[in-house]
């Protein structure tokens, strides 16, 4: 688990310029808006909204930059080299796939969050290897949940313990993050939000590419493993 997550760290620092950029595709933009309609349209009262402006965004666009981060993912554990166009295109090519099978799976995860708490968790570290499984191997929407439950089986536990400390270091960066916000008014303003949502979007990747890896490990623990490449 922790050794995941510290290979993350790694990757994702070893090739910041690819991954900021590949992620930063759709939240540069992305934060830009939010942060605007926070400071000049939306009132203090409105979190909520602009809260949901993020989520859209993320259901919307974020199996563009999913995607070409797990095909780049893919590509640098097998040795060879990747550019910003090549995995970005694979994000675009995938997008419909990946929106389908995220929307489905979001949906049968709110309702067992709904319905019971634990319910909900137990999808969301089943369907933890959806977006891998759909852009690597190209699983259609029917199977992709089925085949990320398999592949998961026997690594849940460490998946989910690896999402509860990085949710905790991530809550304690985001702190260090806004704090001065709280202590220097002047910093109050659009620029700095953008500056910091971008940071931890990038700050995010690491779980994302946590993920990735008990994905791959899976994979080759398997009988006879092929590791495709994406669709």
């Amino acid at each position: 688990m922790f050794r995941k997550l510290g290979e993350a760290v790694v990757i994702l620092t070893e090739r910041p310029f690819l991954f900021s950029a590949i992620i930063l595709t759709v939240w540069l933009p992305g934060n830009v808006l939010v942060d605007y309609l926070g400071h000049y349209v939306l009132h203090s009262e409105d979190l909520f909204k602009q809260i949901r402006v993020t989520m859209w965004i993320e259901t919307i666009f974020g199996p563009i930059y999913i995607g070409a981060m797990v095909y780049a993912l893919a590509r640098l554990k097998e040795g060879r080299d990747v550019s910003y166009l090549e995995a970005i295109a694979v994000g675009f090519k995938n997008w419909g796939r990946l929106f389908a099978a995220r929307f489905v799976a979001g949906l049968l995860i709110v309702l067992g969050l709904v319905a019971l708490i634990v319910p909900g968790i137990v999808l969301l570290v089943r369907y933890a290897l959806l977006d891998c499984v759909v852009v690597l191997e190209g699983a259609p929407t029917t199977t992709a949940r089925a085949r990320s439950t398999l592949l998961t089986a026997g690594r849940r536990w460490q998946i989910f313990w690896a999402a509860v400390v990085f949710i905790c270091a991530f809550i304690a960066l985001s702190f260090l993050v806004y704090f001065p916000q709280s202590l220097a008014e002047q910093l109050n303003v659009m620029a700095y939000d953008v500056v910091a949502d971008c940071f931890s979007d990038l700050a995010f990747a690491v779980i994302q590419i946590t993920m990735f890896l008990f994905y791959w490990e899976a994979r080759t623990d398997e009988p006879n493993p092929v590791l495709a490449e994406a669709k």
